[in-house]
Formats: structure tokens, sequence, C-alpha cells
């Protein structure tokens, strides 16, 4: 009788092929078969392969590293990321999201004595933010005028305050630095302690060895001038509405920057402003605006190109609130960025409308034959290109992206829908009420709701081909909902009517899957998704 197929008959490298093409949580679950399956998931070349297929093709941050960082890893170090990106991603599209860990802390460092300022609440958590490039370690919250820096490692049970900044006056919006690799981490706004209608920014830098806070840059300004702060990206600071720019590094200037005449428009106010590549993003209640950004890989932008060289699209209805989406997609190519990425960059807007709460989906495709002609590879622009070596910046039809004529996606939401938070990746939640079951009885609950933007992929093998017949094209995006509430806190009917919660802030580190919640009580909750 011959004897019966099985898998372990195969060859070491056959059943190396076969496992390269499995999801992470199924090379867990092969380890546990035999010996011999054990032994080859130990592998470096297993994980190293796992990195790149289900992690970095699929567009996910990777823990505690970079694309660089992966050569140098040994197999028990590629292992422990993979896992947790997969975990992470897992859980966050799960049909209940659960938190696998939470620390909770209080966020109250000085005494009631301490603090002589009578005229704010003395607990509650009015600001959280996590550092970015930090891995969800250093979290930032703010109680009244005292700005903290808290520790808190991954795989502990506590937090550890690491460094503290006391402002003159109670601090009325922090703002942090996206490019980790800046010397400035952070920016606040306070109230001037003796001038009235005056408020004072700082900048600050954060020394993590000798636990302290250091100001590299302070503003004095009328309030309407200085505020709200819009941006902080690497060396420059966005803010006040018509905008203008702080440069932090020497020589330290302050110049206007974008359109004025926006400002002018009736509800036309910044509801977001993002760095993408080369360029700024503005939204506003009314309209889109793209413009130079101020610096770039080092360079300043002229002056003109500052108020001058931006363009400008105008929507119907005004919105109330807005994010952008800039999803960092890990490539291991080692050139440089372009000068607008090559995924869409996705903006969501909130309106309300004749009493229906809608969340609207634009999508901003990249320009292919305006990056065709920055290359030099459209020889029919040579008369457009003389006309940019003034400096002006690019020109109306040069712009890195094509404006939405209309919007992509319409989704409804609840009247209490706020607090738009969205990472790197695209993960992103934002708050509002909900029933939630507890104990077979329905009660109100102040609820995170989870989503994610992501790229369209064709399942269709014939829509691949008619699209590769078509040419390169820039891929879709689409804003994938969770299953179920990533976080949910009860409240009762005096906080629904009053609109006073007691969650009072939320952040949130999508590289390794941390969520943090700040109530009126100065406690503070840090969950871990993976």
């Amino acid at each position: 009788m011959r004897p019966r197929a099985h898998i372990s008959a195969l060859p070491d490298d056959v059943l190396l092929l076969i496992i390269s093409y499995v999801e992470v949580r199924d090379i867990l679950a092969l380890r546990k078969t035999s010996k011999r399956l054990c032994n080859m998931s130990k592998l470096r070349w297993v994980w190293y392969d796992a990195m790149k297929r289900h992690v970095v093709q699929k567009g996910l941050p990777i823990p505690a590293a970079s694309i660089a960082d992966l050569k140098a890893l040994d197999a028990e170090h590629l292992e422990a990321r993979a896992v947790h990106a997969a975990r992470f991603h897992d859980n966050w599209n799960s049909a209940h999201p659960v938190s696998k860990k939470a620390i909770e802390f209080s966020a109250v460092t000085y005494l009631d004595d301490a603090l002589p300022d009578e005229s704010y609440s003395r607990s509650s958590v009015t600001h959280l933010s996590f550092l970015p490039g930090r891995n969800g370690k250093y979290l930032v919250s703010v109680v009244g005028r005292v700005l903290t820096c808290w520790e808190v490692p991954l795989g502990e049970t506590e937090a550890y305050a690491v460094a503290e900044w006391v402002a003159s006056r109670k601090i009325e919006q922090v703002i942090v630095n996206d490019d980790p690799q800046a010397e400035v981490v952070l920016a606040y706004i306070a109230a001037h302690p003796q001038a009235q209608g005056v408020v004072e920014c700082r900048a600050l830098s954060f020394d993590k060895f000798h636990g302290k806070f250091s100001c590299r840059m302070e503003l004095r300004a009328h309030r309407q001038v200085a505020t709200p702060l819009h941006t902080l990206h690497n060396d420059y600071l966005v803010f006040g509405d018509p905008m203008h720019v702080c440069f932090l590094a020497a020589p330290s200037m302050v110049k206007p920057l974008g359109k004025s005449a926006l400002a002018e428009v009736p509800e036309n106010a910044i509801l977001a402003v993002k760095p993408v590549n080369k360029y700024l993003l503005v939204v506003r209640q009314r309209t889109f605006e793209v413009l130079p950004a101020p610096s770039w890989r080092g360079v300043r932008a002229p002056y003109s190109a500052l108020v001058t060289a931006s363009a400008t699209i105008e929507l119907d209805i005004p919105a109330s609130s807005s994010v952008i989406v800039v999803r960092e997609v890990f490539s291991p190519s080692t050139e440089e960025p372009p000068d607008w990425p090559d995924e869409p960059v996705t903006v969501l807007s909130r309106y309300s409308d004749d009493g229906f709460e809608t969340m609207h989906q634009y999508d901003l495709l990249p320009n292919l034959k305006a990056r065709e002609a920055a290359e030099g590879k459209d020889k029919g622009k040579d008369k457009d290109k003389e006309k940019d070596k003034d400096g002006h910046g690019p020109l109306l039809d040069r712009l890195p992206c094509i404006f939405p004529s209309q919007y992509t996606r319409v989704m409804s939401v609840a009247p209490s829908c706020c607090d738009l938070r969205v990472g790197p990746s695209g993960k992103g939640f934002w708050t509002e009420t909900r029933n939630i079951v507890v104990r077979h009885a329905k009660n109100p609950a102040r609820c995170l709701v989870g989503f994610e933007v992501g790229a369209v992929e064709d399942d269709d093998g014939a829509a691949q081909e008619r699209a590769k017949a078509a040419g390169p094209r820039a891929p879709r995006a689409q804003v994938k909902m969770c299953q179920d509430v990533l976080y949910a806190r009860r409240c009762n009917i005096h906080e629904i009517l009053w609109k006073k919660y007691m969650i009072s802030a939320t952040a949130l580190e999508d590289t390794v899957g941390r969520i943090a919640v700040g109530d009126v009580t100065g406690k503070v909750e840090v969950l871990d998704l993976a």
C-alpha cells in the first residue's frame, strides 16, 4: 500500500515557500504543530519575509524600527515587530476591538496650594499628545498651566513623570512637532500674565536625559494675530488667521503666509493645516488651499512664493471640522520623497445641513502631468519652465494635485461627533455618544469610533488588466469603519444635556497601537490595542 502523502514529507525549501504565503498568526499556529515546523518558524528569513509581505507591503507602520533597520535586526526582534504590527491591525479591524492592556494614572502633579491661579479647574486634563517618533513611549498632558511629559513604557504597569513645564497662565492650546528629528518638540500658547489681550507662544525642546523642557522660542502678539496654532513641522510654526509662519531656526523671523483675502470670507475659518511634502494643504470651512511649504529639505521658500503662489477651490456649504489624512507608505526605496505623495491625500470634513450630520470624503489625487514636467520628462513644457525661473513657485497649471470636483463618499454621523484624530498610517477615530449594552441594559456612553483610510485594491483580474492598459493612474482611497467602538465610558443624562462630558482629551499613536483618554478629574488611561 502506498503511504499517504503528508506535508511533513515536503523538503524544507518547499515548506519555507508555503510559510511565506501565510499570515503572521498562521505562522505562530504552525509553530505548535511539530518540532520541525517550530524550528523553521524561528528562522530569520521567515520573519524578514513576513515583515515585508504582511507589514511593509500593506502600508502598516513598523513598531520601533524603520525600513533601513530591518536588515540589522535578528530573528527575535523581527518576529516581535511583525507580531505586534499584525495584532494591532487585526484587533483594529476585528468585530470587537479590545484593549489588551490599560495603564491608569493621575496627571495632576501639583498640590492645590501650589497653584495660585484660581481662574481654572485644577484637575481637568485639557490636552493629550504622544510625541511622534517615540513609539508611544512619551505622552504629553496639560492640566491647567502645568505641562508634563510622561514615560509610559510598553509592557509596564505604571507611568513616570519625566519633565514638567509651568506656564504663567493657563495653557490654552498645545501642538506637537510632527517631525521626530526636529529639536523643538512642541509649542503652546497662553495668556500674557500682565498685558490685556496679549498672548505668548513658546516653543519647547525636550531633554529626556536630564528630564526637562527648554524654551527655544518666545513670541508675544495680540490674541487675534497669534491664535490659533495650526501646525508645527520641522523648523517652522504656522499660526493665526490670516496665517503667519514663524521660523524657529536662525535666522528667526515671522512672515505672512497664504492668501489673506480668504480670512475675510464669511464662515471660512481654518479647520486643518497639514504639510504634504513640498506643499502645505490648508482646509477652511469653504475652501481648500495649496501653497508651497515654508521650508522643504532644509531650504526656505522665498517670500513671494509664501503669499502669491497658491491655488484654491471653493465649496458650497461650510464645514464644522476637518482632518487631513496623509498616509506614510513605507517603501524600501532610498530615493527622496516626491513633491506630492503617490497616495491620495484625503480630507474628512463634517457638515451640518438641514438637520443632517454628515462626513464627506475628499481625495486630492497627484497630478501626474505636473510631476513629469517637474522631472523634465515633458519636453513640450520648456516655455512654462522659463516662467518659473523667478522663484515664484509652481504655476496654477503645475498644481501638484487635482482638486476634487465633488466628494468621494458621504457618511452619516451622529450629531455628537467631534474631536477627529488620525495617525500617519491612516487609522483614526472620533468621539460620539452612543447607546451601549451593559448587562442586558442600554446605557448612554461616550465612545471612540475608529476608522481607517487606505488605498482601494482591485480584486478583479479584468479590472487590473484594464487599469494597466489605460496607463499609470493614482490609486483610490477608501474609508473603512471599525465594526465596533474602540473605547466606551458611560455618561449620565446631565453630561448629554449640558454637553460637558467626563472625557476631556484624547490622543492616538498608531505605530504601536496606543490610545490615551483623559477626563475632568485628572485621570489618564493609556490603552494598548496590540
